[in-house]
C-alpha cells in the first residue's frame, strides 16, 4: 500500500507539471501580437497540443486511480477475511488479557440491547449498520452454579465411610469428577463439602463404629501404648486410618479380649480369646 501511494503521488505531480505547461502555453498565446498570424498560429497549436496531452493524462490518472481503488478493496477484503479466520484463535488464546478482549468487542460492536424474559434476546448493532439478533438461555444464579451437584455430595458421603478427605479427592479426580469451576478436587474442597452439607468426617464415622484411640485401648487392657502398637503389627487388632498421617483408631472386637503372652518356659504370644469373667489373663507385662 505504501508503494501504491508513492506511485499515485508521482502521477499526480506529473499531471500538475502538465497543467503548468498548459497554462504557460496559454499565457504565451495570449501575449502574441494578433497581427503576427504565423507566430500566433504556432503558439495556438502548441497550446492545443498541451491541452490534449493534459486531458489524456488526466483521464489516464483517473482510470488508474479507479483500478487502484479496486485493487485496494480486494486487498482489504482479503485482509478482513484473514482477520475473520484468525479471530477465534486470537479470542481463545489464554495469553490474551481480558481487557484486550473488551477492547476487541468495542471495536466490533456498536451497541447491544438486551430484552430479558424467559430467555434473553440480544439485539447487536455493528459499526457498519448491520444488526444481529441472538436468543440466549438465561444463566443460572451464581449461587446455583456454585452449588455442588447432589450426586457428588452423595458420592463423597459414601466414600468417607472408607476413606479420608485426601483419598476421597483422589478417587473423585480419577473418576473424572470436577468442581463447578471445572477444576480438580482437593483435600480442602472435600472438607468444604463436608462442612457445607454437614457430613461426618472419616474420624467421626470411625468413632461411631466404637473404634478406640491408642490411649483408650491401652487403658482398657491395662497395657502400654507401645504394646497396643505391637498388637496391631501382630494383627490382633486392626487400625483404621482417618488421614494420611498414620493417625487413626483401633478396631477392637467387642466380643473378644486380648490374652496376654508370656516369656520363659512355655512362652506364648498374646492372642485373642473369648471374654471370661476372670480378668487375670487380660493385658500384657
Amino acid at each position: 500500500m505504501k508503494r501504491a501511494a508513492e506511485t499515485d503521488n508521482l502521477r499526480r505531480q506529473h499531471l500538475e507539471r502538465m497543467a503548468y505547461d498548459v497554462e504557460l502555453a496559454r499565457h504565451r498565446y495570449m501575449k502574441v501580437d494578433p497581427n503576427n498570424r504565423l507566430v500566433a498560429d504556432t503558439l495556438e497549436a502548441d497550446w492545443n497540443d498541451k491541452l490534449r496531452l493534459h486531458a489524456e493524462a488526466a483521464e489516464a490518472y483517473e482510470r488508474k486511480a479507479r483500478e487502484q481503488v479496486g485493487e485496494l478493496d480486494a486487498e482489504a477484503r482479503r485482509r478482513i477475511l484473514d482477520l475473520a479466520e484468525q479471530f477465534p484463535r486470537v479470542w481463545h488464546d489464554p495469553r490474551i488479557d481480558p481487557r484486550e478482549r473488551k477492547r476487541i468487542l468495542r471495536l466490533l460492536i456498536e451497541d447491544v440491547t438486551l430484552v430479558k424474559a424467559d430467555t434473553i434476546t440480544a439485539h447487536v448493532r455493528l459499526p457498519g449498520g448491520a444488526t444481529r439478533t441472538l436468543t440466549l438461555e438465561r444463566p443460572l444464579p451464581i449461587a446455583q452454579i456454585r452449588k455442588i451437584k447432589p450426586e457428588i455430595v452423595s458420592e463423597v458421603d459414601g466414600l468417607l465411610d472408607e476413606h479420608c478427605d485426601r483419598e476421597v479427592a483422589d478417587i473423585l479426580n480419577r473418576r473424572g469428577r470436577r468442581t463447578w469451576e471445572g477444576k480438580a478436587f482437593t483435600l480442602k474442597k472435600v472438607a468444604l463439602i463436608r462442612s457445607t452439607y454437614h457430613l461426618p468426617s472419616r474420624y467421626e464415622r470411625l468413632r461411631r463404629r466404637n473404634m478406640l484411640t491408642t490411649r483408650e485401648v491401652a487403658a482398657r487392657f491395662g497395657v502400654s501404648e507401645a504394646t497396643v502398637h505391637q498388637w496391631g503389627r501382630q494383627g490382633l487388632i486392626r487400625k483404621c486410618y482417618s488421614d494420611r498421617l498414620a493417625r487413626g483408631l483401633w478396631d477392637v472386637p467387642s466380643d473378644e479380649t486380648i490374652l496376654k503372652g508370656c516369656g520363659g518356659r512355655g512362652a506364648r504370644p498374646a492372642r485373642r480369646g473369648p471374654i471370661t469373667s476372670s480378668k487375670s489373663e487380660q493385658g500384657a507385662v
